[in-house]
């Protein structure tokens, strides 16, 4: 199946899926990826259960200390369609979970755009 929905694959990337497996905890399709950024030098700013990330009215959230390493994430991983990778913004957003990961640049220009 995910060769229909990516092209085969011929490299040595790890495949993400779009959505948790039966059983498995909220946000753990995604976690290979947190958990890469975090073997990296990254830190995880609410640690957890759900590998960082948080319930919101939105859908979850989890927050990073440093920047996104965008580059990282794609020589390791192919992602689904409903992930995206959102560099100007320092985010990733997927659209399928309603999930948001916010890098620490997002998380300043949010603190600087409640205090006004």
């Amino acid at each position: 199946m995910t060769e229909l929905l990516h092209g085969p694959s011929d490299d040595d990337r790890e495949v993400i899926e779009a959505d948790d497996r039966r059983g498995e905890p909220a946000m753990s399709h995604i976690a290979p990826v947190m958990v890469a950024l975090v073997e990296a030098g990254n830190r995880v700013s609410v640690r957890n259960q759900n590998f960082g990330f948080i319930p919101q009215p939105h859908g979850w959230s989890a927050y990073l200390d440093a920047p996104i390493d965008f580059d990282l994430i794609e020589r390791r991983f192919v992602l689904p369609p409903s992930i995206h990778l959102d560099r100007a913004n320092d985010q990733i957003l997927d659209d399928h979970a309603q999930a948001y990961v916010y890098g620490g640049d997002a998380q300043r220009r949010m603190r600087a755009a409640t205090r006004r």
